[in-house]
């Protein structure tokens, strides 16, 4: 038997609205370098890095992301540690954190907080109720 697909159910940190629709978690964007605002769908699987928008968005292009429905900023201070991109943060329904980067085309996140990988695995675990110490 094959393992599910985690669907992450998303929230603004700041409203709490529901960010997850289906399976996509939909964002407000703003690119920076040619200053276009509209949406971004993003998968709600994790692992999946499927993104659609109707902005002219690049690889390596960085984008900020804000919630659409109080349009409070997402972003927090601490940069990617991949690649030094801005990271956004949203709230999972386990009442975890999640960040990302807003640069397209970096695998930049973490779930559980900047990028710990004991709290990664310690999140996934309860996630998929995985017996651990």
């Amino acid at each position: 038997m094959s393992q599910p697909l985690l669907l992450l159910e998303v929230y603004c940190p700041n409203c709490q609205a529901a960010l997850t629709h289906g399976q996509q978690v939909i964002l407000g964007a703003h690119l920076v370098a040619t200053h276009q605002d509209g949406e971004i769908c993003l998968s709600a699987l994790f692992g999946d890095d499927q993104v659609q928008t109707d902005l002219a968005m690049g690889d390596g292009d960085v984008a900020t992301f804000t919630c659409p429905s109080c349009e409070r900023s997402l972003m927090v201070e601490t940069p990617c540690k991949l690649c030094g991109g801005p990271l956004a943060s949203v709230n999972l329904a386990s009442g975890e954190t999640m960040e990302f980067c807003g640069r397209r085309g970096c695998r930049g996140h973490a779930l559980g907080g900047f990028g710990d990988v004991d709290e990664m695995t310690d999140l996934l675990n309860r996630m998929f109720k995985i017996p651990h110490d």
